[in-house]
């Protein structure tokens, strides 16, 4: 195919695109949960029966796909 997807030359500008936006959608889902369970009232207006399932499902998403994106480019 292309030289865009292309494994064999180290990566190409696509696959760095892709593996550091999925670097950093890991840090923003881990980081919005936690302030989700911390201060989830005052700062999204979110009650506090659904503060704690939406904070604990946005960490947990945010280390699975943590793990796919180390899995897919930092496992040799």
């Amino acid at each position: 195919m292309g030289a865009l997807y292309e494994k064999e030359s180290g990566g190409s500008f696509f696959q760095s695109f892709l593996k550091y936006s999925g670097i950093f959608m890991t840090v923003v889902y881990i980081v919005t949960g936690v302030i989700i369970l911390i201060r989830g009232k005052e700062a999204f207006n979110i009650q506090d029966a659904y503060s704690l399932p939406l904070g604990s499902l946005l960490i947990a998403y945010g280390f699975f796909r943590g793990y796919k994106v180390f899995e897919k480019y930092f496992k040799n």
